[in-house]
């Protein structure tokens, strides 16, 4: 039988050692991490979201400005007011976060119903001082402003004094307000439906990217309807105003030319079934012969019938001063909504 070398004994122990050393070294870092974890270094909690009335307002109080804050703010009144614990200020606090996101139908919601809760002379005008703004996108709306359009283009009366009194037009347009007026502005491209209403009273304005200008009012005494030019925030061009009484018939209807808001050159008038002619200047002036009797009344006659028999004339006023100008026709002053 062969000895064992003695060399062989005294390598092994070396290797044995190094075996161990390097076995024992992830044990003690895996440790060291698992303690790290343990002493404390894990992600924060997120804080759990606010249910009760007082967790909800001091939610409230701690939020900043930017979009997601104002986003949580929303989120958390219509929490309150869903709970049924909305005080007078809560229903301001959560209009002006809609005005604020551009939801002005919900603005106007919010304070029409502080309105009907605390009654004051400011939420009203607070009320009338929203506008709507709606687009093609808004379904509802588009079909009753598509409506409304055909009817100023068509120049129907009745029709526009039949959309007025619509179910659609008080639950778009009114929501079920009476008394209090609102504004709803409509865009389709460059052409803008404006309308003023508060359930007696209506007031559309439509004025189309190519400047064609169509108006209608009523009062439920009676409606004008209008067609004009915009150029440059003036009236000019070919101008027709008619008037009708309460049950749509036609009292009047004035046709000229306007230029710089003032009528030029002539004006047709038909008056309770009489046609009248009125000759006028290229500055507006009244080119027709007056008489004596009115001038002493302090009137100027503008216009004669066929026969110069009969004629139209405005009171308290001289033939220097007198220009029948786009007011005196019923047309709005216009400007577009901002």
């Amino acid at each position: 039988m062969k000895k064992k070398s003695p060399v062989s004994s005294v390598l092994l122990f070396p290797l044995i050692a190094l075996s161990l050393t390097a076995c024992g070294a992830p044990d003690s870092v895996m440790n060291s991490a698992e303690q790290t974890e343990e002493s404390g270094f894990q992600e924060p909690a997120e804080a759990p979201e606010p249910v009760t009335e007082e967790e909800l307002r001091q939610a409230i109080a701690g939020l900043g400005s930017d979009a997601e804050a104002a986003s949580r703010k929303r989120e958390y009144y219509e929490k309150l007011y869903a709970m049924d614990l909305f005080a007078e200020e809560d229903y301001l606090a959560l209009a002006q976060v809609y005005a604020e996101g551009g939801n002005w139908k919900e603005q106007r919601r919010m304070l029409s119903r502080a309105l009907r809760l605390y009654p004051c002379a400011e939420y009203a005008e607070m009320l009338s001082a929203i506008v709507v703004r709606g687009d093609e996108t808004e379904t509802e709306l588009a079909s009753l402003a598509g409506q409304i359009i055909s009817a100023l283009e068509q120049q129907d009366a009745a029709a526009l004094q039949g959309l007025t009194g619509s179910p659609e037009w008080q639950d778009i347009l009114l929501e079920g307000m009476s008394g209090i007026e609102v504004r709803t502005q409509y865009r389709e491209g460059e052409n803008l439906l404006q309308i003023t209403a508060d359930g007696l009273t209506s007031e559309i304005a439509w004025c189309g990217g190519d400047g064609r200008f169509f108006c209608f009012s009523s009062d439920g005494e009676g409606a004008m309807l209008g067609t004009a030019a915009l150029e440059e925030g003036s009236y000019s061009g070919p101008v027709s105003v008619a008037r009708y009484d309460r049950e749509g018939n036609a009292v009047s209807t004035v046709q000229s030319t306007l230029s710089g808001g003032v009528c030029i050159d002539r004006i047709l008038v038909s008056h309770q079934g009489t046609e009248y002619e009125g000759k006028l200047s290229d500055t507006g002036a009244v080119q027709e012969e007056q008489l004596k009797e009115i001038s002493e009344k302090g009137g100027v006659i503008y216009a004669y019938d066929a026969n110069d028999r009969s004629y139209l004339y405005k009171e308290n006023t001289t033939v220097d001063d007198f220009r029948i100008d786009a007011a005196y026709l019923g047309l709005p002053e216009y400007t577009e909504w901002r």
